[in-house]
């Protein structure tokens, strides 16, 4: 290998997309492509990039855990970590990301504006059930109006035992009205877990919807094919929904 290949530099594209600058995304995927240590005077040959740009982005990628410094005497080598580092990577933005927003929103001024996000497919509400959960506080509510918790299981798959566990350490509960027709299957799967509080109502309908109540957003799953979620962010739209849902819990049976 003498260079990064052209087909490499939508790589380097989305790599720049994802937050690296040019130089980074270069020498990372050069590492990758490569699959060996590299010393910087090499890395500057292949890359066709001046030394000193290699040794400004060495330490930002050791610092994200992309590149891994192997000392060789005096001398130093760098090679490139699993690709799946960059999953990682991206979690802890995502949950920085919601932190910072909500920070913000407690000296915002711009009132009640509603916002929208939809996620698609199984892995993306993976992620998002997970991210959740590592960034629940003290503010945590859940409130599920299911009929539908098979399909919820089948989303998580393998998962939803940790996923549940996980929940069940940080001592977040969860309140689901469901449909009295799947309570078998719930109280052996999910309500196994001792935080979760669950109740059925005889007329509710077996479906392929949640309708899930947040301290401040709304989410409305739909387990079909691709499985979706829409999520509306809004307390006063949350406030409303969990008013209701504490009606039918009242009238839901144990």
């Amino acid at each position: 290998m003498t260079d990064i290949k052209t087909s490499n530099t939508i790589l380097v594209e989305k790599l720049v997309d994802f937050g690296l600058s040019n130089s980074e995304a270069r020498v990372y995927v050069t590492l990758l492509e490569y699959g060996k240590e590299l010393g910087g005077s090499k890395l500057a040959l292949l890359t066709h990039m001046p030394r000193q740009y290699i040794y400004i982005a060495l330490p930002k990628l050791i610092s994200q855990r992309l590149v891994e410094e192997i000392k060789k005497g005096k001398q130093a080598k760098y090679k490139a970590r699993p690709p799946q580092v960059i999953e990682t990577l991206g979690r802890r933005k995502a949950i920085e990301a919601g932190d910072l927003a909500r920070e913000l929103n407690q000296i915002s001024n711009i009132g009640n504006e509603q916002e929208f996000e939809v996620l698609q497919g199984m892995r993306a509400i993976q992620q998002y059930e997970r991210d959740l959960v590592t960034r629940a506080d003290d503010t945590w509510e859940c409130y599920i109006i299911g009929g539908a918790s098979a399909g919820y299981s089948a989303i998580m798959g393998e998962s939803l035992d940790e996923h549940l566990d996980e929940m069940r350490k940080k001592e977040l509960s969860v309140k689901y009205l469901g449909s009295d027709d799947e309570r078998p299957f719930y109280e052996e799967y999910i309500g196994k877990f001792a935080n979760q509080e669950y109740r059925f109502l005889i007329n509710l309908p077996k479906g392929v919807t949640h309708l899930v109540i947040r301290h401040d957003s709304v989410s409305f799953y739909t387990f079909l094919n691709p499985p979706l979620v829409y999520v509306i962010k809004s307390k006063q739209i949350a406030d409303n929904y969990r008013a209701f849902f504490n009606m039918l819990w009242g009238m839901g049976k144990g």
